[in-house]
């Protein structure tokens, strides 16, 4: 057996409706399926991953009660890092969408331009990109 592609990147939310809504009008991925407990989107027309969106309701049905831990507090320690071609003009025009950044794009010492947005439910996402010489 051998893992040869990775299908979804897949995110557990409260709400999968207001999650999948953001993430089509706000962020521009394309809604592929909707459901109550699960929605799939995908990133432009290049074939790569989609996002998936699942119920914390339906995964608890799906995973031991034990394993998925609905009532604990998780610490946020994970995060989506995505490149695109100039982060401060996608930090601009999302933000002109509503989407709510943790702070303005900032330089790495590597010369890496980031900022960092949280969807509905506090999902991060890091934007960013290697400026030209």
């Amino acid at each position: 057996m051998a893992i040869d592609h990775v299908n979804a990147f897949a995110l557990t939310v409260r709400d999968v409706q207001r999650c999948a809504e953001f993430y089509r009008d706000k962020v521009g991925l394309k809604l592929v399926e909707l459901s109550d407990d699960f929605a799939y989107l995908k990133f432009g027309d290049k074939g790569g991953p989609g996002l998936a969106l699942a119920s914390a309701r339906g995964l608890s049905q799906e995973i031991p009660k034990e394993r998925f831990r609905p009532e604990e507090n998780l610490l946020q320690r994970n995060y989506f890092a995505v490149f695109l071609d100039d982060a401060d003009r996608a930090y601009l025009e999302l933000r002109e969408k509503g989407v709510r950044f943790l702070q303005p794009p900032a330089t790495r010492p590597n010369g890496q331009r980031f900022a960092f947005f949280e969807d509905p439910e506090g999902n991060l996402w890091e934007i960013s990109h290697f400026p030209r010489s």
